[in-house]
């Protein structure tokens, strides 16, 4: 893995300005959650406000829960879309006139949340039970109760990282994409378990064992002797989450190279690991994704400006964005860690987001005078 240390001379007053001009310079992002996107006219209204704060970076959610916020052949439409209104295609030639730049924001493997069931057959939901993550006793997600999801700290039912017919038909939601819109980037959200602990359905499991002998289920009973399986199962779920994103990365730079492809991660690069199966430095350090946006929404300006300086270690090949909540920050806090950040020359940063600001009746006119 690529280390990169970043000497900051502290004694060199000029040279720390420069660093701080230059993080100004960089990217000011926002996510757009679906919900925003209702109607035509709301989705200007966004690029327009967006613009007013001198935005450069739209993160807006396209593909969500399995169904699909833009004409798709494949995906069902979500309820809340009308039949004639494509919340992709106009927020794409909105951001192009300002020269916005946008990333077509997907749930990868995040598949549905609610007790009531889809009403499409095509939804995702309705595929094998072989797609689906399980518990440590192989009870299938797709059976717990949204309350008994909640209670395990997990959002909902998790399609699995290694079942080849989800990784296709994740693969061919990103190409129609590609192929449909000129976007300038795949921004991968819930690219990951929902606990590492889940992660023993059927797929997982089947291909493990075909490959070591052992049933991944049996390695929970503390023996010694297979500690070397254990690390090996750990190692294993990992790879198939980055199989996938690899594979994505290979499909954008055969087909649209110019296409960004990134990914929000886990703000600690160890938990993102060993909690969540979720190897991002190892996807930046082999340019498997252009960049990560750490979902670092901790209040507290110091443990953002910690993680944030951890994470920089990790950047490899690629750049490391900082995520901030702004939806649960006062408007003096989100530019306290903004400002904090700059200092410590670390300038590419993404708000959460645009509906949590509207929400708390913060402007995008303020965001700009208040100097975002």
């Amino acid at each position: 893995m690529v280390k990169v240390k970043a000497l900051y001379p502290l004694f060199f007053p000029f040279a720390v300005f420069l660093c701080a001009a230059i993080a100004q310079a960089q990217v000011k992002g926002m996510w757009v959650v679906r919900y925003s996107l209702t109607s035509p006219a709301a989705a200007r209204k966004i690029v327009d406000r967006a613009a007013e704060a001198g935005v450069t970076d739209l993160f807006v959610q396209f593909y969500a829960r399995g169904e699909a916020y833009y004409h798709s052949a494949n995906i069902p439409r979500a309820d809340c879309v009308s039949p004639g209104f494509d919340p992709l295609a106009i927020m794409l030639a909105e951001c192009k006139a300002r020269r916005i730049r946008i990333h077509a924001w997907i749930n990868v493997y995040f598949a549905w949340s609610s007790d009531q069931k889809p009403k499409d057959r095509r939804h995702v939901y309705y595929q094998r039970k072989d797609w689906f993550e399980a518990d440590p006793s192989g009870r299938s997600l797709r059976d717990y109760s949204q309350r008994e999801l909640t209670a395990a700290g997990i959002e909902g039912i998790y399609l699995s990282p290694a079942g080849e017919e989800a990784k296709r038909y994740l693969r061919e939601l990103v190409r129609e994409i590609l192929f449909k819109y000129d976007v300038d980037g795949i921004h991968l959200d819930y690219v990951r378990y929902g606990k590492l602990d889940f992660s023993y359905g059927p797929a997982n499991r089947a291909a493990f064992k075909s490959r070591y002998g052992l049933d991944p289920i049996d390695l929970r009973n503390g023996d010694a002797r297979l500690k070397q399986y254990r690390d090996t199962w750990h190692l294993w779920r990992m790879y198939q989450i980055t199989d996938l994103v690899a594979s994505l990365k290979i499909d954008i730079h055969r087909f649209n190279p110019w296409v960004r492809l990134s990914a929000a991660v886990k703000p600690d690069p160890d938990e993102a690991r060993n909690g969540f199966g979720q190897d991002w430095p190892a996807w930046l350090a082999n340019d498997w994704v252009d960049f990560v946006v750490l979902m670092n929404y901790s209040q507290n300006t110091e443990t953002v400006l910690r993680l944030a300086q951890k994470s920089m270690r990790h950047k490899g090949r690629g750049r490391v964005y900082v995520g901030l909540g702004a939806w649960r920050d006062s408007m003096d806090g989100i530019m306290d860690k903004v400002r904090a950040l700059r200092q410590a020359g670390i300038g590419d940063i993404v708000l959460f987001s645009y509906d949590g600001l509207a929400q708390r009746g913060i402007t995008f006119e303020t965001l700009k005078q208040r100097g975002f």
